[in-house]
């Protein structure tokens, strides 16, 4: 694992953080690449702290860019590196005295997958999770079976909202379903917005859906 950069954003309200944002990047690109969206989401969230990490590793694909693993080792190579990935969120909650309770994970692609494993292996609920234009598995799933008695994940309590594109030639449109299935399945709540004519990308559409989301969970 190499060194990396972290961007952050502190609260818009000038207060110490209530809340803490996590944003995670596609592959290939880098944490400067979802810093900005700390802009809209600070709107609902204005004492959250965002940070958009760099992910660990150079990309093999994209020399400029950066990946969580390698993506022949979709899917299983989401469970390390998610694994990796909660031991720096658990760094950055014991620094602003936050537990994992208010922490909101915004993946996109690769990043959206991290963001479901991380709250499939996380030893607590999260805030909430976005994912934008991701997917998982039964592999995935399979590896939090220690977390799921009865066919409930320990952690069911946490709300998924999944974004996708009907266009997406990346990630197939299908994975949103399948997504949402599979996390129903054991129990996740999960509200799933297809985008008509968007591709392997967020929309204006996309960040609204997301903003509304969280304004549910702060206020429910």
């Amino acid at each position: 694992m190499q060194e990396r950069k972290i961007h952050t954003r502190s609260p818009i309200s000038g207060s110490s953080p209530n809340q803490i944002v996590f944003l995670l990047h596609g592959y290939g690109a880098d944490g400067a690449d979802l810093i900005d969206l700390s802009q809209p989401f600070s709107m609902v969230l204005p004492s959250a702290k965002f940070i958009s990490p760099d992910a660990p590793f150079d990309c093999k694909m994209s020399p400029m860019g950066k990946e969580w693993f390698p993506i022949e080792e979709i899917p299983n190579g989401a469970v390390k590196a998610s694994n990796d990935l909660l031991v720096l969120i658990q760094q950055e909650c014991e620094k602003e005295n936050i537990k994992l309770e208010n922490v909101l994970l915004i993946g996109f692609s690769q990043g959206a997958m991290m963001s479901i494993q991380s709250l499939l292996l996380s030893s607590n609920n999260l805030l909430g999770i976005i994912g934008y234009s991701g997917g998982t598995s039964p592999e995935n799933i399979n590896a939090a079976n220690h977390l799921i008695i009865n066919n409930v994940h320990n952690n069911y309590k946490t709300p998924v909202l999944l974004v996708h594109g009907e266009e997406d030639d990346i990630v197939p449109f299908s994975s949103l379903n399948n997504a949402e299935n599979l996390l129903s399945e054991i129990g996740f709540k999960v509200q799933a917005v297809n985008r008509p004519g968007l591709g392997h990308g967020i929309d204006p559409d996309g960040i609204s859906s997301g903003m509304e989301f969280v304004k549910n969970l702060i206020n429910n």
